[in-house]
């Protein structure tokens, strides 16, 4: 039973289960990567591009993550020329994620206040306007990030994974999905 309820949050909130399942490959990837155990990390991060590519529409952040993630394995690899081709290839499907970043549903927030109340009521659609800018200003250290690992900055696995647990939602909501892209980014 505790196993079903998951998968019907999932599927209640548009998600597909393979999307959390590349949650948990980035996540336990950065874990190994952490305690050192680089090759296995490499592997997860390989899958989770196998993944990506075949699940996440072109334009979605988590695409460039994976990339971005397997691009870091390939350098340590000592296979720099493909690193690179992936992080160019991460960069560009960020430069093209406006249209998927514009498409994600705000999420449902209680409104706290009479003044939430009425700011709604006098301004339809503010709530939505807002997440959106929250979204695009989330939205702008995804690049940044995946530049300064190409540019060889050294990744923090350990700070990444912990950041990314204190931060990630517990609701599948769209809003998580573009955290998931940035929060697990290698670096």
């Amino acid at each position: 039973m505790a196993e079903e309820l998951p998968l019907r949050a999932l599927l209640a909130a548009g998600w597909q289960p393979e999307e959390l399942e590349w949650e948990r490959l980035q996540e336990s990837a950065l874990e190994a990567a952490a305690d050192g155990r680089l090759d296995e990390a490499a592997a997860r991060w390989a899958e989770a591009l196998r993944l990506a590519r075949e699940l996440f529409v072109d334009g979605d952040p988590r695409l460039a993550t994976s990339l971005g993630n397997h691009a870091v394995a390939l350098r340590r690899a000592g296979d720099g020329a493909l690193a690179d081709e992936l992080f160019d290839e991460g960069l560009a499907v960020w430069g093209r994620s406006k249209a998927w970043i514009e498409a994600l549903t705000p999420e449902q927030r209680a409104k706290s206040s009479t003044f939430h109340l009425r700011l709604a009521t006098k301004n339809p659609g503010s709530f939505e306007r807002l997440a959106q800018q929250r979204y695009f200003a989330l939205a702008i250290a995804g690049p940044a990030e995946l530049r300064a690992l190409k540019d060889g900055e050294p990744p923090d696995h350990g700070e990444t994974l912990t950041l990314w647990r204190k931060r990630k939602p517990r609701n599948f909501t769209d809003g998580r999905k573009l955290l998931a892209a940035i929060a697990l980014l290698a670096g």
